[in-house]
């Protein structure tokens, strides 16, 4: 199966709404932050990797994860700390990990730069056994991404559509969005599957096709779903 490569990341692309408006007005003003490091959480599929990506590239910073954070040795750290710098799923697995983002976020205090921290789980629930780090998680201001609507599904299956070159009528758009969970991860296993099903039976991504998808996904109760 081939894969198909996500979009480039640029801030410009990152879809906004409801769903992430406080925490995108945020994020692109680092320079009103109340303390250099941020940290912003959301459900699965939900952009984050993207919204990482695009924020580091806007301000001329780094994308790090914790484990590329354990090999820049001190001096790396130091250069980073006056940068703008952006960790993804910074939700660290380790010792030499937590000792890692802890010496980050003190440096970033005193070199000026800025660190956004991005995962699925707040800080306050990630788990370390150094209490230094601990505490300053618990005490980090936080953003949230929330689930999408009606409107931002939509959006999210025909950028689903175009990644995979397929490309959704409006009549099957209008069948699918009532009818999908509203949640990312549900989106994105729907795209998927549908791409596989134009392959398999060498179709369009027609209405019939899209209903086949879906009735597999749910079952055949997607019609109650519906009624939500």
């Amino acid at each position: 199966m081939f894969g198909f490569p996500p979009p480039p990341a640029r801030w410009d692309l990152v879809l906004a709404g409801p769903h992430n408006a406080a925490a995108l007005r945020i994020a692109v003003n680092p320079e009103n932050w109340a303390t250099p490091v941020l940290a912003i959480t959301g459900p699965a599929k939900c952009g984050l990797s993207f919204l990482a990506e695009a924020w580091a590239g806007r301000f001329d910073g780094a994308l790090m994860s914790p484990a590329t954070l354990t090999k820049v040795g001190r001096r790396g750290l130091d250069e980073l700390a006056a940068r703008h710098v952006a960790v993804d799923d910074a939700d660290p697995g380790g010792a030499k990990q937590d000792e890692a983002l802890l010496s980050l976020m003190n440096l970033v205090s005193a070199s000026g730069g800025r660190l956004l921290l991005l995962s699925h789980r707040a800080p306050s629930q990630w788990r370390t056994p150094s209490a230094d780090l601990r505490s300053r998680l618990k005490a980090l201001p936080t953003g949230e991404i929330g689930p999408p609507d009606e409107g931002l599904l939509r959006e999210r299956l025909i950028l689903g559509a175009e990644r995979r070159f397929l490309r959704l009528s409006p009549e099957t758009l209008n069948y699918l969005v009532p009818r999908l969970e509203l949640a990312y991860d549900a989106a994105e296993n729907f795209m998927d599957r549908l791409s596989n099903a134009v392959s398999q039976h060498d179709r369009a991504p027609s209405l019939p096709l899209a209903r086949l998808v879906l009735n597999e996904m749910t079952g055949g109760g997607e019609d109650n779903a519906a009624e939500r």
